[in-house]
């Protein structure tokens, strides 16, 4: 857990901090030079929890701002078992929050992921873990990045399970860019669409286990640029709001209203992941028809055991579908699961790769179920491959670091 609870009072006399080049801090060269505590901020931002819970004990201004240094990135992960079954770690966090809101106003990212040994559930004692976090949450109106993987059941198992509610604040999020919400109990549907009516600044949205229909303001959103989780939330979100960047988590269907709502972005979809959909030759159909703007496809396609017995030269088929794509210059199969995935023909992918470069003028990279990589080099027009294991490159819009609770 990236997160240091407030010391109790103690004698720093003696106490002292090592520095790099084998220097020591101690309470007393502290306190002879004053520094302001926007300066000490400066020099302290970037250290680890280790040595901040070390700066703390120096002096009772260092630990102020060593604690609300400690306590402006709060990374929590706790496994819950059958010998420690409660999450006391989340809950003495927030109860801190609360108490000191000074921690509260700058705590800027809370990512908390609970991981349950016996798949998701639910224990009454919970509730005053999820009160304290939904309060926590309502005074951290500066936070810029909220990650919440709880894995609670999103359906009602008994009649009082309760869920996070969402604070009934007026106030305002205007700088929480990335939010994703996963197993906190079943959503309350008011609060939830008042908390992302009151996130103008939000720019990636994932929300992979909520299903209900959902109502936004006009203006709420208005600079999302990524969004994840199910056919029926993205209709109703993408429609005016600039997103370019969709991961869609469905079964093998999605309706053809849906992904007409889908097309009403107020700039074209580029990037579109499907690798959470098992993606049949009708669905991939109908997605060239409705969203053939987008530059970067990644699928998991439904022909697994098709793929097994007849081989790859199968999908020279999908040319006729891929030449739709009219921007596509990315195309991603490697989450299709083929069971002979490390036996990979070169020749088949290279002719596979030329014809729907002929249907598809705009195709650059393919990615195969082998999780081999190839690339057109334009110079000579020619397709090279990268096999798995060495250098690969990421499309564009992959972020470096893994996107929130994926």
């Amino acid at each position: 857990m990236f997160c240091s609870q407030p010391q109790p009072a103690m004698d720093t006399t003696t106490m002292g901090v090592d520095l790099n080049g084998g220097q020591r801090l101690t309470a007393d060269s502290a306190l002879s030079t004053f520094l302001p505590n926007e300066t000490l901020a400066a020099i302290c931002r970037g250290l680890s929890p280790s040595v901040l819970a070390a700066v703390a004990r120096v002096s009772r201004q260092w630990r102020g701002v060593a604690e609300w240094l400690l306590y402006s990135n709060i990374l929590i992960s706790e496994t819950l078992s059958a010998s420690s079954p409660f999450p006391y770690s989340t809950l003495r966090c927030c109860q801190t929050i609360r108490l000191h809101s000074h921690l509260a106003s700058g705590l800027h990212r809370l990512h908390i992921r609970w991981k349950s040994e016996h798949g998701a559930y639910y224990d009454p004692d919970f509730d005053i873990v999820l009160s304290n976090l939904s309060q926590a949450i309502g005074l951290a109106t500066n936070l810029e990045s909220l990650d919440l993987h709880l894995g609670l059941p999103s359906v009602p198992e008994h009649p009082s399970l309760t869920s996070l509610a969402f604070p009934a604040t007026d106030a305002c999020y205007r700088s929480l860019r990335r939010v994703s919400l996963s197993g906190i109990g079943p959503f309350t549907h008011n609060r939830l669409t008042h908390f992302l009516n009151i996130i103008p600044a939000a720019r990636h949205l994932r929300l992979p286990d909520y299903h209900d229909q959902i109502s936004l303001l006009p203006q709420a959103l208005p600079s999302l640029i990524s969004f994840s989780g199910s056919p029926r939330v993205a209709a109703a979100i993408l429609p005016g709001r600039p997103v370019q960047s969709l991961v869609l988590i469905a079964q093998d269907y999605i309706p053809d209203l849906a992904l007409s709502q889908m097309t009403l972005t107020s700039v074209p979809l580029r990037h579109l992941d499907l690798s959470s959909t098992l993606v049949t030759p009708t669905l991939l159909r109908n997605l060239s028809t409705s969203l053939n703007t987008v530059e970067s496809l990644k699928v998991k396609l439904a022909l697994r055991h098709t793929l097994h017995f007849a081989g790859i030269g199968l999908l020279a088929a999908l040319s006729h579908l891929l030449g739709a794509f009219r921007n596509l210059s990315t195309l991603d199969l490697s989450p299709t699961h083929v069971d002979y995935t490390r036996l990979s023909n070169s020749a088949e992918e290279l002719s596979l790769c030329r014809s729907w470069q002929n249907a598809c003028p705009a195709l650059r990279r393919v990615v195969f179920p082998s999780q081999t990589e190839w690339t057109l080099q334009e110079d000579d027009n020619t397709w090279l491959s990268v096999l798995a294991g060495e250098s690969r490159r990421r499309p564009a819009f992959y972020s470096s670091k893994k996107f929130l609770g994926s």
